[in-house]
């Protein structure tokens, strides 16, 4: 809905502000007003703390009509609330004849949107802005429809908005127009007209304020005179966002309304004495409402305004300083001067948090694949050939990867199954069970007491399970139960191959467990590998068909790798065999010195004996006479072990025979099976899937024949929430490389934020 009555304008009488045609810095300052002008265009304003000019004020306190004032255009005037979207306008002084273009900045769109062709008529501007309001307020209609029928009334249609923080922006040039930019935004609501929503009064304060909480953001205050300045919603909120109000600049309108008696406390303010604020408070008279019913043009409006505060008290009795701010003339000159010097104050600011957000969305875009290209059977095949590489690595090992790689973790599954079928050796102990409490507490050392610390550990570290104990009783009475047919001192072999069978039986266990931990961890980081390769096509169903065709060969791939590891076992368990013989008889006589040694201890702890086995004789005397005498003797290569063989035969020796023989045994099969399972489960398993997959794959997904191209296209088809996130980054780069070169392309003008010849210093510094 239009106006009925407004300001008339003369093409050549609006002219004022900040540029001065004949300054120096013209072309310079307008450089710098257009920079930041199109970082706004740019979408920018969410992302950097822009500099800009917004007008604040509670609803009828006159904002409208100042914005009219200093822009020559006339706004949409409606009862209650008449903007309900941020209007920005742009004006700048050209050579060329008066226009006005009018765009849409939509949040969910990148870039503007032309709304409308040019205006050269400024009768036509209302209707334009009022028409771009509605197209704002309904976002789910084209916006091009509110050009036609659609937009005809404000009551066409129900709005689906009450307010919006997406924005009309309306460039208004022209000789006549002053350099300068500002956003008029809602103004704040004290209450709403029955049957409205009570909601508003909330989201008209939070757009309000998400747009002036900004370090940046001037804020001009537009105060009424006619109203109490403590019931002006407007103020509370500049003043919770900038209580030193350093960056607020205050304007009074309707000095004409002022009861009488009142005039005191408003010049107060504007003397800047009793509510400071760092760049003083203005004050403007804007035509009545009869003027504007009998068709004031601006100039004449203008000269009423000027007319106005020479004339009458107390303004014509102010002092000079206050005169200066006393006009829509000064109010905007001052406004053009502050806003260029605090944008000149942050450009540097400005320009290494644009290079910083280059280089951080070049890098967020990095990560995402490049959108697929060109032959869909050839990008598939692409992508599994670096799926394999990267599997090929994984089963090769990573260094880089640290104690979290597959190797790595694989190598410590290994280590821990060698110690756990290491601990399943039986344990002998040459010495009959205890019968009794004391018995049981004064046992003698057993054979892993008297190891030689030089000599490889033959036997585990730690406690030992109470299961593997046999005791010297137990050997003989099944030696004694075994005896058939064999000649006086043969003990039967019968008994070797029990208590070996016996020990051996467990060896399935830790070794089922490591091929289950090298499989679970495997196949997690195959995932992990699928996941990087494929899942930005979960859309298509290609990341499901890989794991799927990964997760059925690694399966045959265990299959295979267990049939292996069984044969393995049952080669262990057919018969005890080596051909090794060499290993086994070191071991066996290293056994049965021990067994031998405990034996004698726990018939004989004589102190001297007792220090023999503990080796306490060595590079002693006693030891090197012994061996010198013996040498004397005719007895060559003499050695400890050597030497626990004089101790004198006892009658256990045959078990003790048997006990070594076992126990040698057990660890020359310990040392083949523990290295055969890690090979078997690495050859058929990890590098038996690396063998593999690429030809399962390649053949699973049917990447030839008959529709191979539809299947590989439905493949590729991108995951959408992926394909938003990609396409947000390149417009945010897009943006951001736009106002790089804008910002690198202004005149007089470095990075550092040095301004080649700028006469005037800026005092605007909002930091302080």
């Amino acid at each position: 809905m239009t106006s009925e009555s407004s300001l008339t304008f003369s093409d050549d009488a609006f002219v004022g502000g900040l540029s001065n045609r004949l300054s120096t810095q013209y072309r310079h300052r307008r450089a710098v007003l257009d920079l930041v002008d199109n970082l706004h265009s740019h979408g920018l304003q969410g992302q950097l703390d822009l500099p800009q000019i917004a007008v604040v004020g509670s609803q009828s306190v006159g904002k409208s009509s100042l914005i009219e004032s200093i822009s020559g255009i006339t706004l949409p005037r409606a009862k209650g609330t008449c903007t309900r979207c941020p209007i920005e306008c742009r004006l700048s002084r050209t050579d060329s004849p008066w226009s006005c273009h009018v765009y849409l900045r939509l949040s969910t769109q990148m870039g503007e949107i032309p709304f409308g062709p040019a205006i050269f008529d400024k009768s036509e501007v209302q209707d334009r802005i009022r028409r771009a309001q509605l197209a704002i307020l309904n976002p789910s209609k084209p916006s091009a429809d509110f050009l036609g029928i659609l937009g005809d009334t404000d009551g066409a249609i129900t709005n689906q908005m009450s307010f919006s923080s997406d924005l009309v922006s309306v460039r208004i040039s022209g000789k006549e127009v002053d350099d300068l930019s500002f956003v008029d935004l809602p103004g704040i609501i004290a209450s709403v007209r029955e049957g409205g929503n009570e909601g508003d009064i909330e989201e008209v304060k939070n757009l309000v304020m998400n747009i002036i909480k900004r370090p940046s953001c001037l804020i001009l205050l537009v105060v009424s005179c006619e109203t109490d300045l403590e019931n002006q919603g407007a103020r509370r909120l500049a003043k919770q966002v900038d209580p030193s109000g350093k960056r607020t600049i205050p304007v009074l309108t309707k000095p004409d309304r002022i009861a009488a008696g009142e005039h005191t406390t408003w010049v107060g303010l504007l003397s800047n004495e009793q509510e400071r604020f760092r760049h003083g408070w203005h004050c403007v008279k804007q035509a009545n409402q009869q003027q504007l019913d009998e068709g004031i043009s601006w100039q004449q409006a203008r000269d009423a305004e000027l007319d106005f505060f020479e004339t009458t008290a107390p303004w014509i009795g102010l002092d000079e300083n206050v005169k200066s701010r006393l006009g829509t003339q000064f109010l905007t000159d001052s406004l053009g001067k502050i806003l260029f010097e605090l944008i000149c104050k942050r450009l540097p600011d400005i320009f290494a948090e644009v290079e910083r957000k280059v280089s951080r969305v070049n890098e967020d875009l990095s990560k995402f694949p490049k959108k697929p290209t060109g032959d869909p059977i050839m990008t598939i095949h692409n992508m599994v050939e670096l799926f394999k590489k990267d599997v090929e690595l994984l089963v090769k090992g990573r260094p880089n990867a640290g104690k979290a790689g597959l190797i790595q973790s694989v190598r410590r599954s290994k280590e821990a199954f060698r110690e756990e079928v290491f601990k399943q050796a039986p344990d002998f102990k040459p010495f009959d069970k205890p019968t009794r409490l004391g018995q049981m507490f004064a046992q003698p050392e057993s054979a892993e007491d008297v190891v030689d610390t030089d000599e490889e550990a033959l036997e585990p570290q730690g406690r030992r399970n109470k299961a593997n104990v046999v005791y010297l009783d137990e050997v003989l009475e099944r030696t004694r139960d075994a005896i058939t047919r064999e000649l006086p001192n043969h003990n039967p072999y019968a008994v070797s191959e029990y208590f070996i069978a016996r020990f051996t039986a467990k060896w399935p266990n830790p070794a089922q467990k490591l091929f289950e931990s090298m499989k679970r961890q495997f196949l997690k980081e195959l995932k992990a590998l699928i996941t990087t390769h494929f899942s930005n096509f979960t859309t298509g169903g290609l990341q499901d068909a890989i794991l799927r065709i990964v997760t059925r060969q690694l399966e045959a791939c265990s299959n295979q790798a267990q049939k292996k590891m069984q044969e393995c076992i049952a080669l262990e368990h057919e018969e005890p065999a080596t051909v090794n013989e060499h290993y086994l008889a070191d071991y066996k006589r290293k056994y049965q010195a021990r067994y031998s040694a405990t034996r004698h201890l726990h018939k004989q702890r004589g102190a001297n004996l007792e220090r023999f086995i503990k080796d306490e004789f060595r590079d002693t005397n006693v030891m090197a006479d012994a061996v010198h005498n013996l040498h004397q003797m005719g007895f060559e290569g003499i050695d400890k072990d050597k030497l626990l063989c004089l101790l004198p035969p006892d009658e256990a020796d045959e078990a003790i025979e048997i006990m070594s023989e076992v126990r040698a045994y057990y660890q020359v099969a310990f040392k083949r099976f523990v290295d055969n399972i890690p090979m078997i489960l690495d050859f058929e398993l990890l590098k038996g899937f690396n063998r593999t997959i690429s030809n399962v794959l390649f053949k699973e997904l049917e990447m030839s024949g008959k529709d191979a191209d539809m299947r590989s296209s439905g493949y590729l088809e991108e995951d959408p929430t992926m394909v938003r996130r990609r396409e947000a980054l390149e417009q945010d780069l897009q943006r951001l490389e736009a106002a790089l070169a804008d910002l690198q392309n202004i005149p007089g003008f470095n990075s550092s934020g040095a301004q080649e010849g700028d006469e005037e210093e800026g005092n605007v510094d909002l930091a302080e």
